[in-house]
């Protein structure tokens, strides 16, 4: 499978190593993945319109509209993991399909993730996607920028004088670096 990753920051160059062993790597692909902040996905869908793109966004419902926009080859696909994140368990939200969508989502398998397509009975799409983050993300995410504010205070104080509570708390504000600035403002955009 030959694709492009556009957006070189801390997710597009950690797509592209979990993806090395199994996809070559070409600027001339039809299949384009979108690992570009939500303010960029206008701009950057129309550079390729016509290929397929595969948006990766963690807000899915106007990022699929942008791309649909550009193109009717659209993947929509949220994986649910980052750079710290543990290989096992990761998951990947899929929020619209087209008929060259079978390659990605099978990728994605190839890299360890379980793909989700319903919640229950309910087929996610782009709305039910947002909602559910809305939901997740933005609370963990200002949880997670307070809890790097508390361990920042105590950065002075050696491990073993530390609570195991508040090493757990250590390990979630370790934890909220994994999200890259370009997901930060995507999440904070889904309100």
């Amino acid at each position: 499978m030959l694709i492009n990753i556009v957006g070189k920051g801390v997710f597009g160059r950690f797509l592209e190593d979990c993806f090395r062993d199994h996809v070559e790597f070409s600027e001339d692909a039809d299949t384009v993945i979108l690992a570009v902040p939500i303010s960029a996905y206008a701009a950057v869908t129309e550079q390729y319109a016509g290929k397929h793109l595969v948006n990766v966004c963690s807000v899915q419902s106007k990022t699929n509209e942008a791309c649909l926009k550009s193109s009717k080859f659209v993947t929509g696909i949220h994986p649910m993991f980052g750079t710290k994140s543990p290989k096992e368990g990761r998951t990947c939200i899929v929020t619209h399909t087209c008929e060259k969508s079978a390659d990605v989502i099978h990728l994605f398998e190839k890299i360890g993730c379980e793909i989700v397509t319903h919640l229950g009975s309910t087929k996610i799409d782009g709305k039910v996607h947002d909602d559910m983050m809305r939901k997740t993300h933005l609370p963990v995410l200002a949880f997670g920028e307070l809890a790097s504010l508390i361990v920042e205070q105590a950065s002075g104080i050696p491990d073993n004088c530390l609570p195991t509570s508040f090493k757990r708390l250590k390990a979630l504000a370790e934890q909220m670096k994994d999200m890259s600035p370009g997901t930060v403002e995507s999440i904070r955009s889904n309100l």
